[in-house]
């Protein structure tokens, strides 16, 4: 099983099966439509959730995706801003963002087995790639037509690609199914929604580009756990992403059967303070960090490598800068980064605008300040927010939606 540890990781690229290309192609992915939160936290399975973050309404879209790919190399730019750089022949990939003097380095290893029949519970992850014997042409490149059976574990999602064997293909960490298909895939939707998405709209035969190349003076920090690379340390992310206090070190070993990699922290003198079950990292903020570990629970950490919450959640996200909602046994909640729960046994909580958050109680649908005050009761049958930034909410049925100005809504809504 693959790391979950991503910090800036938005793409990677892939270590396919390599049909022979003996040239260089450039390509240009849009990315378009939109997901609710209340749809994304309800209805999508959670290991899908990855699937769809990109299109989820309210975060940054990854809007534009530049690829270039040969037999040996591939590099994506996102955004003109989020780089990386496979290396097929020593399978690693290179992440950074422009600017940056850290590149993360990480082997590939494959999330999904591409299968042409359903497999038994206990051989997943995989896909069932079905071919539906339909050709379209994307971009001027002939593509073929494939569903996608996407399985692991209990849960399953679908998604439809259009993929050409005559180009090289690559890895999105957001589709992570896609890396070993048969051809880079230059359309996709997902799920029975024709709208969400990405397409190709250039493609290009190129030759004499030379773009796969890190910068220059900068720091390479393996995560793969399996060998360090030219200046690299197994932990050097963890480090960087959140450093503990100076007494303190983040040590890493790895499961031989798995690959796994499980982080801990010791003392500069070599005491045990935590031991090594950490499994994935995310900052919070500059005193406390969100960990999970290999039985899958969420914890609040702090500086000193103490696990705040008692107890652990099934799922934690930072809402505001001192505020994280939690799931736990299928409800929703607040927690403080002291590990104080402010609310809790709520349908749903997520990030309104600013740091307002809507909660979900009953069928209906509340307001929450940044210090998780409610200031409007769930008494709202609707609210949501448009691309333009304004307040779409409906309090009764049968009664038209209304479209507020932000200030608006909060000088109506907020007694």
């Amino acid at each position: 099983m693959q790391n979950l540890f991503k910090v800036a990781l938005l793409f990677g690229l892939s270590i396919p099966i390599v049909h022979g290309q003996d040239k260089q192609w450039q390509m240009e992915l849009v990315f378009k439509g939109e997901i609710s939160p209340e749809k994304f936290e309800n209805e999508i399975p959670e290991f899908a959730k990855e699937f769809y973050e990109p299109f989820l309404k309210g975060k940054m879209a990854y809007k534009n995706v530049e690829i270039l790919a040969d037999a040996d190399y591939s590099s994506a730019v996102i955004n003109q801003k989020e780089h990386a750089i496979l290396n097929r022949k020593l399978a690693k990939t290179y992440s950074f963002s422009a600017g940056d003097d850290i590149v993360t380095a990480e082997s590939y290893y494959p999330s999904y087995k591409i299968v042409s029949n359903r497999l038994k519970e206990s051989e997943g992850p995989y896909v069932w790639m079905q071919d539906l014997g339909e050709i379209e042409n994307v971009a001027g490149v002939t593509c073929k037509k494939a569903k996608l059976f996407i399985k692991n574990q209990a849960d399953s999602a679908e998604a439809t690609v259009w993929y050409s064997e005559a180009v090289p293909t690559y890895y999105m960490t957001a589709f992570s199914f896609v890396n070993d298909l048969p051809g880079a895939v230059l359309k996709l939707s997902l799920g029975a929604n024709a709208d969400l998405g990405f397409e190709t709209i250039k493609v290009a035969s190129v030759s004499g580009t030379k773009d796969f190349r890190l910068p220059q003076d900068i720091k390479v920090v393996d995560i793969s756990g399996d060998g360090p690379v030219e200046g690299g340390d197994d932990v050097s992310l963890f480090e960087d992403t959140f450093p503990l206090d100076r007494s303190l070190k983040w040590v890493m070993v790895k499961d031989k059967e798995t690959n796994d990699e499980y982080y801990g922290i010791k003392s500069t003198t070599g005491q045990e303070v935590l031991s090594c079950s950490l499994f994935s990292l995310a900052y919070f903020n500059d005193q406390t960090a969100i960990v999970s570990d290999k039985d899958n629970y969420f914890w609040l950490l702090d500086k000193k490598g103490n696990k705040v919450n008692k107890t652990g959640f099934d799922w934690l996200t930072p809402a505001t800068e001192r505020l994280a909602i939690f799931q736990k046994d299928g409800n929703f909640g607040l927690v403080t980064q002291e590990g104080k729960v402010l609310l809790d046994k709520k349908e749903n909580i997520s990030k309104f605008l600013g740091n307002y958050l809507m909660f979900s109680e009953e069928g209906k649908i509340g307001l929450l300040d940044e210090h998780g005050k409610i200031i409007v009761q769930p008494n709202l049958l609707f609210l949501d927010v448009d691309s333009a930034g304004k307040v779409l909410v409906r309090d009764k049925e049968g009664e038209e939606t209304k479209t507020l100005e932000f200030e608006v809504f909060i000088k109506e809504y907020v007694k």
